[in-house]
């Protein structure tokens, strides 16, 4: 399965009432494009597991050729997650239990790639966002992009406090994988639970709220 991550600069740095006019100016002169920046995302799944990483970038600029380390794989049948990620100036080997949203399922509908899909809302308070998110029932495993699980049905898209960031599926393919994803022989990182994970984020953002500078370029939005 392959997604579209869509990234609007434009319209979080207007909505980032905490860092000065000045520095909003800088940023919105080199990163705002109004159609945002985009690449893709790539999913392999099982009904017991999913794989999720960088896929091939639309274009060759230094944006979106760029690639990290960045993996996460859920497992259902033993409700674990792990995420190899490069953040906050570090590479994090996340491994604990499969991390679930508190989802509220809303009465609405929409297709993509040929998949009615309805609709569920969650908060991530720890980055002050809403996500929007967009579950097929039709292909009947509890998984989806980034960080999001735990509905009735696939996650073929999403949204981040509007449209700051969208992501969602332009191609799925059933069966055998065409290009198996190949993780990293060796994953070496600080290894952390979400716990730990996550109170690093939220004083990284503390401070940078502070400091009156943007938190976005050192953690994935």
């Amino acid at each position: 399965m392959e997604f579209r991550y869509r990234i609007n600069y434009a319209e979080i740095y207007a909505s980032a009432e905490y860092i000065t006019e000045q520095e909003r100016d800088r940023i919105m002169l080199s990163w705002g494009n109004e159609e945002g920046y985009s690449t893709r995302m790539k999913l392999q799944f099982s009904p017991e597991k999913t794989v999720y990483t960088y896929g091939e970038p639309y274009e060759l600029n230094a944006w979106s050729s760029f690639k990290d380390n960045y993996f996460i794989i859920k497992n259902f049948a033993e409700s674990t997650s792990m995420l190899y990620l490069e953040s906050l100036g570090k590479t994090y080997l996340i491994e604990d239990e499969l991390k679930v949203p508190k989802w509220r399922i809303m009465n609405e509908l929409r297709e993509i790639v040929g998949h009615m899909c309805m609709k569920a809302v969650t908060q991530d308070t720890l980055k002050g966002q809403e996500i929007v998110a967009w579950f097929a029932a039709d292909i009947p495993v509890p998984g989806g992009p980034e960080n999001l699980n735990g509905l009735p049905g696939m996650i073929l898209g999403y949204e981040v406090n509007g449209t700051q960031l969208l992501v969602e599926a332009e191609r799925i393919v059933l069966g055998e994988p065409e290009d198996p994803i190949k993780l990293p022989k060796k994953m070496k990182g600080k290894k952390v639970n979400w716990q730990e994970y996550n109170e690093s984020v939220a004083e990284f953002i503390d401070l940078s709220v502070k400091a009156k500078r943007p938190w976005y370029w050192s953690l994935r939005f």
